[in-house]
């Protein structure tokens, strides 16, 4: 049986690897998922009162934005965060791409 079969049992097991198998397993794993390039810009995000501060606005605002969806926000350790170019898009009245 291999460990795919027995994730998938939903057996109550305890399993013993070796490490090299423990390795082929991530590797296999990494490779399943969708990679970003190292050259790819790490996104920028702003706490909510950087937010409230660039685009000089009423925390009311913001929370009505989100609530209509003209702004996105992700949670980050409890806090909510916003990303910079979508700040950006809003401060200078560009088009701004949906945030996914």
């Amino acid at each position: 049986m291999n460990y795919r079969d027995l994730l998938s049992s939903g057996a109550n097991v305890s399993v013993t690897l070796k490490l090299e198998d423990l390795r082929e397993i991530f590797k296999e794993m990494s490779g399943s998922h969708k990679s970003t390039p190292k050259d790819a810009p790490a996104e920028d995000f702003l706490s909510r009162k950087e937010v409230l501060s660039i685009l000089k606005i009423d925390s009311s605002t913001l929370w009505c934005w989100e609530k209509t969806g003209y702004i996105k926000s992700f949670p980050f350790g409890g806090r909510k965060r916003y990303k910079s170019a979508d700040v950006e898009a809003i401060r200078t009245g560009t088009t701004q791409k949906k945030s996914k």
